[in-house]
């Protein structure tokens, strides 16, 4: 099921210059305090409710939010790490902390909570690091996994099924389905872009100069990552034939969390620039919001009226971006 011959050629990598733009785009910026105290919220996607979901992942604080249009929060108790809307309506979640006994979580927009864990490895045992994670064109919810170094596939039923990663210690993160009905992952460790078919075949693509990280499909038929250290503050995008170009960014940038947005570009956050930024396919950057010192921007998320949302892990607050 596994195709374990790595693919290497055919992979050119492109170093560009990035222009910034002129003008950023115009568009009301609006802040929401979450109401527990240091919650660290990092990663936002939007729900089938409309809402959008996104999750606190203190040390002492691991939550699960709800914000709604008006800036309403609820929040509910389960440890978290990612999260995505699933092909049920409901929204799935990673745990790499367990809670106690389950890694992969589903929670339904009224708040019903169920857990899922695999069985138990011979060898490597019963604890899974599950990090990235979204739904696949197949109707099954997709994770990376860092213990048995794995792209699992997760029925709604709860079966898992692993595809061992063929570069050892890859350190899987960012996931997402791709255009060509394939799912993309990003090789932190390895300095790859993964693709895996709904059936288990797996091909890596050299060619990425630093350490991949979040992931998404973008508005021009590629998949975009972010590249967020700060000896490598790229953006970086790969054709589905595994062509792979680097957009540098100037320091201090950190681009945490990348997504696409309803005016077809690409949205991104800065960590360390502690700004909303944006990347036109062509690759032109545009610092779209500057937030306040300290606050710094991790996750990002689409919301269905096309308003791009923030999390600042340090601000301990939301952010919405609604473009004219």
């Amino acid at each position: 099921m596994k195709h374990k011959n790595r693919l290497v050629a055919l992979v050119i990598v492109l170093i560009a210059s990035v222009l910034l733009a002129a003008a950023a785009p115009a568009g009301r910026f609006k802040l929401f305090r979450v109401p527990t105290n240091g919650s660290d919220p990092r990663k936002i996607t939007s729900g089938s409710d409309g809402n959008m979901w996104f999750t606190e992942s203190n040390i002492n604080v691991s939550q699960i939010g709800r914000i709604d249009a008006a800036g309403n929060v609820t929040e509910f108790v389960v440890p978290t790490s990612d999260i995505v809307s699933g092909p049920d309506g409901a929204l799935w979640f990673t745990a790499p902390s367990g809670f106690p006994d389950f890694f992969i979580g589903r929670i339904t927009t009224a708040g019903q909570l169920t857990g899922f864990a695999p069985a138990c490895d011979p060898v490597q045992g019963c604890s899974i690091v599950p990090e990235g994670i979204t739904s696949g064109p197949d109707g099954n919810l997709w994770f990376t996994e860092g213990i048995r170094n794995a792209i699992v596939r997760l029925t709604p039923l709860g079966a898992f099924t692993f595809f061992t990663i063929p570069t050892p210690g890859a350190n899987p993160q960012g996931i997402t389905a791709g255009p060509d009905g394939a799912l993309w992952f990003a090789e932190l460790n390895a300095h790859q872009i993964g693709r895996i078919d709904v059936v288990g075949n797996i091909t890596e693509f050299g060619g990425v100069t630093g350490s991949p990280d979040r992931m998404t499909a973008g508005p021009d038929g590629n998949v975009w990552f972010t590249e967020p250290f700060p000896a490598d503050n790229k953006i970086g995008r790969i054709t589905t034939a595994g062509l792979v170009t680097e957009f540098q960014l100037a320091a201090p940038s950190g681009p945490r969390d990348v997504v696409t947005g309803p005016d077809g570009n690409l949205w991104f956050t800065k960590f360390d620039g502690e700004q909303l930024s944006q990347i036109t396919p062509d690759g032109v950057v545009t610092d779209v919001q500057k937030v306040t010192r300290g606050s710094h921007p991790f996750g990002i998320g689409r919301g269905a009226d096309g308003s791009i949302w923030i999390t600042l892990i340090d601000g301990n607050k939301l952010g919405r971006f609604s473009l004219r």
